[in-house]
């Protein structure tokens, strides 16, 4: 028995996590314990809130009448654990098996593995433990590629995927007790919709990882730099061995403050060589996969009319968070529509689990080259598109007029007769001419409307 396993082991109950906020994240049905099951992934930038989801799960589990005796629960992330192999992971089940001896082989394990990318060799290991031991597996991982990348030769067709994104607008909305005195107020529902957008405003603030939602903004800004900052330093630097650590720092910083602008890795090379970091297009283009792995953000690429086309255009970049961005951004460089942006962005992400690269795209028409900020759909699943635009306000004639003029003319090339305006703050509106509608909708409630708190608007 390994000793430092089962202290760990020992160490863990779920009352000390207790209350688990649910999460927006369908795992469906647990499946029966068995040999050849399918692995549940999840996938995220650390901190997120992949080991509550778990917790989430488990919890469930108990309720529904599963022995505790038969739930393992692990992180690969503790440092008392030394070089994490897969010997680690048979002495942790050879650990758990001798704490737990009544726990029935006939009847199978519930196998919680947090953090498993932590494991040198983690995907042969867990798909030798898939095929000779009877459980149900969950895992998570902080690295979407390397995931996926090990998912498509080790466990092809043998893995569901999970992304699992920091507090969604409707998920904060959610655990406001405040609300429930405004929407039991028919007589005052502009009560409720004030109190929505304040939310609003806070959450493109501070945004949406769980441990900084009771924190005043001073120290949720130095929590959530320190978060870039490990992402950068564990997920980047350490995972891939690099060797120019200040780059890395640097230029995970620029991209932030760039959050929803164009990225041009040229200025950036020049910018960093004027500050006196040598690096060069290469590296700096690598880097930018290994963030994008580590989910620390996005890129959003040009919509392709056809298979075959190729596109030169810079794709934009997005954070993972609004809050994150902010935090990570010089003073004084606060643009709260870029922030709305992304938050519309993330919520895209939701709405369209395990879509296909470029399902999410910005456009410039043909015509006169203006910007449509969304353009989403698959059209090999055969999914209509949506064009959407998103602004902080409505409330002059130019930018009427400005944001208006790109979707008609989106609107014509791609023969769609409606679109839509996210508005940060405005009411509700239509817009008509001889290429259909335009609906313009408040982003609070565009936000909710795939949450159970927006039935009552």
């Amino acid at each position: 028995m390994n000793e430092t396993i089962a202290a760990i082991l020992q160490e863990f109950s779920l009352d000390l996590y207790r209350p688990i906020i649910a999460r927006d994240l369908n795992l469906g049905e647990p499946l029966i314990p068995r040999a050849g099951n399918l692995v549940k992934v999840i996938t995220g930038m650390r901190r997120s809130g992949k080991s509550y989801r778990l917790f989430q799960e488990m919890d469930a589990l108990i309720a529904a009448g599963i022995p505790e005796r038969r739930i393992c629960y692990f992180n690969f992330d503790d440092d008392r654990l030394g070089p994490v192999t897969p010997r680690t992971g048979d002495d942790l089940l050879e650990t758990f098996r001798y704490l737990n001896p009544e726990a029935s082989s006939e009847e199978g394990l519930y196998l919680f593995l947090d953090e498993l990318q932590e494991m040198d060799g983690w995907g042969r290991w867990l798909r030798r433990i898939v095929d000779t031991t009877r459980a149900t597996i969950y895992v998570t991982g902080s690295s979407s590629k390397m995931l996926s990348r090990e998912i498509s030769t080790e466990f092809r067709g043998r893995a569901l995927d999970f992304e699992l994104l920091p507090f969604s607008f409707g998920e904060v909305v959610s655990q406001d007790p405040s609300l429930a005195a405004h929407r039991d107020d028919p007589a005052h529902p502009s009560s409720r919709q004030a109190k929505l957008q304040a939310l609003l405003d806070a959450y493109l603030d501070k945004g949406g990882f769980p441990a900084v939602q009771d924190l005043p903004r001073p120290r949720a800004n130095a929590l959530l730099q320190s978060y870039a900052q490990r992402v950068v330093a564990k997920d980047v630097v350490e995972r891939h061995d690099l060797s120019r650590p200040r780059v890395a720092s640097a230029l995970a910083t620029r991209l932030l403050g760039l959050n929803v602008r164009q990225l041009s890795v040229r200025k950036i090379e020049n910018d960093l060589r004027s500050a006196g970091l040598a690096t060069g297009r290469g590296y700096l283009s690598g880097l930018v996969s290994y963030f994008e792995e580590a989910y620390l953000l996005f890129q959003v690429k040009e919509y392709s009319r056809s298979l075959s086309e190729v596109t030169t255009a810079q794709p934009k970049i997005y954070a993972i968070d609004p809050g994150l961005a902010l935090a990570n951004s010089r003073a004084g460089a606060s643009d709260r529509g870029q922030r709305l942006e992304d938050a519309v962005y993330l919520e895209l992400r939701r709405k369209n689990p395990s879509a296909r690269e470029g399902t999410i795209s910005t456009l410039h028409t043909r015509e006169h080259g203006y910007e449509v900020d969304f353009v989403v759909g698959d059209v090999l699943d055969g999914a209509p598109y949506e064009l959407i635009q998103v602004t902080e306000r409505m409330d002059e004639p130019k930018t009427i007029e400005r944001e208006t003029r790109a979707l008609w003319e989106a609107m014509r090339e791609s023969r769609l007769d409606e679109s839509l305006i996210i508005v940060g703050n405005g009411p509700s509106a239509t817009y008509e001419s001889d290429a259909g509608r335009i609906t313009q909708v408040p982003a609070w409630k565009w936000l909710l409307s795939s949450n159970a708190v927006a039935a009552d608007k």
